[in-house]
């Protein structure tokens, strides 16, 4: 008897154990699978921490492609190049973000979440693309303002848009970029676009600008708020392109194409010329401004919109030489006038310079050389053909009584 109770009892412990120690492998069980979960969720929470749908670099690193279920490294880019990336469903398994615009994939550990992407300039998108493209090497580096930017192992064949002594531009990421010349295999002749381009660029002038209930100006280059008005509303209503005086002197240069429809504004001298900013910005239209930089301070007119150029430091003064309005630039000591014009093209970043009064003679544009700039503006009441004297630019000017009419038979 004392036997089979002995027995039963083992066989009670036995059970006992059997139960606990399954009661525990669940437990160990559901232990570890919540704290699966629990890192899973922290590395999805990782993950996420870099995900958004702009991002940028944050570090050299590279992009990949997907060739047969693995990424393969196609291109280097540089720290803080931003990106778009596409809406995916992100896991535990999630490595790789897709670019948008790209079949490209980036780590999501090498990008940084940003607000937005920057502002950068697509003035670029108003260029009519040469008739050629450039096929790179194998291995190809994209530069941006001087910076290297893209390294790709692969070769690209791609549209010029724009030429420099350095080497050929090209859209790539739906920005602009510099292949080299050390980078380029060939360049080819390709029917790109159709599209008219520029010969003869309209230049127009204007002085003074008043406001609505301003009477004061009373002069013929006086132009009324409403004629500014009209004209800002032509180019755009006409999907005018206006340019600035680098992109003239591209354009001159055969580096740029332009649209037959272009235009390069200009305003004289500084007084009231802070008043065309709002209608400028308004209609979101280009112009340059030649300020006299000794008589206005070029803060005044910070804009976007408004290029500076030079009118001179200080020799809008009439008077001084013989003849016309006796500028200065046609007889002053050639030392005297190279020193004005190196301090207002200092002053005013240029390399565009517009004679006082319109005047000018070979000593004026031998000082205008000498200060360092490529560019000189004079009057004529014509437009400027491609390939004539970048030192005197024509100018078409209009008075406060021009009608639209004329200024539309004027500029077209």
């Amino acid at each position: 008897m004392k036997q089979i109770l002995n027995k039963k009892t083992l066989i009670i412990l036995a059970v006992g154990v059997l139960v606990l120690g399954a009661s525990f492998f669940v437990l160990l069980n559901e232990y570890y699978k919540e704290k699966q979960k629990s890192e899973n969720k922290l590395v999805v929470k990782k993950i996420n921490s870099h995900y958004n749908k702009y991002v940028k670099t944050n570090k050299k690193t590279s992009l990949y492609k997907m060739e047969n279920g693995k990424y393969k490294k196609v291109m280097n880019v540089e720290k803080d190049v931003e990106f778009t990336l596409k809406d995916i469903k992100i896991n535990k398994d999630t490595k790789y973000f897709k670019v948008d615009g790209f079949n490209f994939f980036i780590k999501y550990s090498d990008v940084l979440k940003i607000d937005k992407l920057s502002v950068t300039d697509k003035r670029y998108k108003n260029y009519i693309v040469f008739n050629e493209n450039v096929k790179s090497k194998d291995v190809v580096r994209l530069y941006k303002d001087e910076k290297l930017v893209y390294t790709l192992y692969y070769n690209i064949d791609l549209p010029i848009i724009k030429k420099s002594d350095e080497g050929v531009y090209v859209e790539f990421n739906d920005e602009l970029y510099l292949v080299k010349k050390e980078d380029i295999s060939s360049i080819y002749n390709k029917n790109n676009s159709s599209e008219e381009v520029l010969e003869e660029l309209p230049v127009s002038v204007y002085h003074f600008i008043y406001l609505h209930g301003d009477n004061e100006c009373k002069e013929a280059i006086c132009h009324s708020e409403d004629q500014i008005k009209s004209h800002f509303e032509y180019l755009t209503s006409n999907n005018y392109f206006t340019i600035t005086t680098s992109e003239l002197k591209l354009w001159d240069e055969d580096k740029i194409r332009l649209p037959k429809k272009s235009i390069l504004i200009t305003i004289d001298d500084g007084a009231r010329a802070q008043n065309f900013i709002p209608l400028l910005e308004q209609y979101k239209v280009n112009a340059t401004l030649f300020l006299i930089t000794s008589w206005y301070s070029i803060d005044t007119f910070k804009s976007d919109y408004l290029e500076i150029a030079s009118h001179s430091d200080n020799l809008h003064t009439p008077g001084v030489c013989s003849g016309g309005q006796g500028s200065p630039l046609k007889c002053a000591p050639l030392e005297e006038l190279v020193a004005d014009l190196k301090t207002s093209r200092e002053k005013a970043q240029t390399e565009a310079f517009c004679f006082p009064f319109y005047e000018y003679n070979d000593h004026g544009i031998e000082a205008i050389k000498q200060a360092g700039f490529t560019m000189g503006f004079v009057g004529g009441q014509k437009k400027f053909k491609k390939g004539g004297n970048l030192y005197t630019i024509p100018r078409i000017s209009f008075r406060g009584d021009t009608t639209i009419d004329e200024y539309i038979n004027a500029i077209s």
